[in-house]
């Protein structure tokens, strides 16, 4: 007997045909996961040999920066520098009398000044030597011509006594807050917040200290008001900058007045900050030049200017007019961590005034004419003098050009 032969449903059919179909989407679909599952495997194990090859790239376009810097010595405010304009009593401006430098200040990235004395005016009562203080609007000016690092410690910090100094900090920080100074501290606080600024991506660490207050003390219950020159402060401080820092410029304080030689106590702190990794020191106080020199020490070198004499003042003798602008470019190489020099030199600055201290000037001896050196208030403040001056004292030294005209 024959079997019946079952007829195939047309609908039996469809439905084959749809699960055949469906399967091979299903089964390419799979595929496609399995394809990009796989590229995303290949991905991620290539990809820190990219990143690699990123890091490295950065690395090497990196490599070194550097910037510019100018600094001027003592900004040392006497009497007859605003007697004038303290007998009109029609208010204080001194812009006019920085105009000449000003340029050089504008034109480098990093600007410093020895803020010789205090500037609290006529509240505190107008003084000058030995016990100065000045108007204030001289701070206004020096902002004006564009410094960016002062130097507040020195020898007359306490001229006004802790309240006064601690008054002028207090203007300068409301007032210019992009201006920093070093060696006076507001507070225990300020004095542990080292002053670090970047300069086209170096950080730059700053320092201040002077020998001495003309016989004052620092307050019992203010020890952190004024960096006294220490070893062992210096050792320390320079121990926490260099671990937050590339580089490190450190203003000194020190020698001995109307001496140009250097003393056994500068050479002696001159070693001591190279041995600390200090990169750069600029020396203030004598009130006249001294030498410079780039000190080769064991484990690096270190660019000094032992003293860049008066920049303003009024004292009445030639080498009190006469000072120094230091200039260079310091390139930095973030491989090495090695600091080198370039176009380092001393350029001289002159005090002009007239007989008369009716016009006064800040100039360095590019500026200072044969009319001037005629003219000047101080007899024999001639251009010639000028040169001959910091030729004698300043002489030849390797790696820097002293500029005599």
């Amino acid at each position: 007997m024959k079997k019946k032969r079952r007829k195939v449903n047309g609908f039996h059919v469809v439905l084959i045909s749809t699960c055949c179909l469906l399967t091979i989407v299903l089964v390419c679909c799979l595929s496609l996961i399995g394809i990009r599952v796989m590229n995303k495997d290949i991905t991620e194990k290539e990809q820190p040999k990219v990143l690699q090859k990123v890091e490295k790239k950065e690395k090497e376009t990196k490599g070194s920066s550097s910037f510019s810097f100018v600094g001027m010595g003592d900004n040392l405010i006497h009497g007859a520098i605003y007697y004038w304009q303290m007998l009109e009593q029609n208010g204080y401006n001194f812009d006019d009398i920085y105009e000449l430098t000003n340029p050089y200040v504008q034109q480098a990235d990093f600007a410093y000044l020895n803020q010789e004395v205090i500037c609290n005016g006529e509240e505190y009562g107008l003084s000058s030597y030995p016990v100065f203080n000045a108007p204030r609007e001289i701070l206004d000016a020096v902002a004006h011509s564009g410094y960016d690092w002062l130097s507040t410690s020195s020898n007359h910090s306490m001229d006004t006594g802790a309240t006064g100094l601690l008054e002028e900090m207090n203007y300068l920080d409301k007032t210019y807050p992009e201006m920093v100074y070093t060696g006076t501290h507001t507070s225990q606080e300020d004095r542990d917040n080292y002053k670090v600024i970047d300069l086209n991506g170096i950080k730059v660490g700053l320092l201040g200290y002077t020998y001495g207050l003309n016989g004052y003390s620092i307050p019992e219950d203010m020890p952190w008001l004024i960096d006294v020159i220490d070893e062992d402060l210096i050792r320390s401080d320079m121990e926490k900058l260099n671990k937050i820092s590339d580089v490190q410029i450190v203003a000194m304080h020190w020698g001995t007045e109307y001496v140009t030689s250097v003393t056994d106590e500068q050479a002696y702190y001159a070693k001591v900050l190279n041995e600390c990794g200090v990169d750069v020191i600029i020396g203030t106080h004598p009130h006249v030049i001294e030498p410079c020199e780039i000190y080769h020490g064991e484990k690096q070198d270190t660019l000094i200017y032992y003293s860049l004499g008066n920049f303003l003042s009024a004292q009445d003798t030639v080498a009190g007019m006469i000072g120094g602008m230091a200039s260079f470019t310091l390139n930095y190489d973030f491989d090495t961590k090695e600091v080198s020099f370039k176009d380092v030199k001393f350029i001289p600055t002159v005090t002009y005034f007239n007989a008369k201290f009716t016009d006064i000037k800040t100039t360095t001896i590019h500026e200072y004419t044969d009319e001037m050196g005629s003219s000047h208030g101080t007899v024999g403040t001639t251009k010639e003098a000028v040169a001959e001056y910091v030729q004698e004292v300043v002489g030849n030294p390797e790696g820097i050009e002293v500029v005599l005209e």
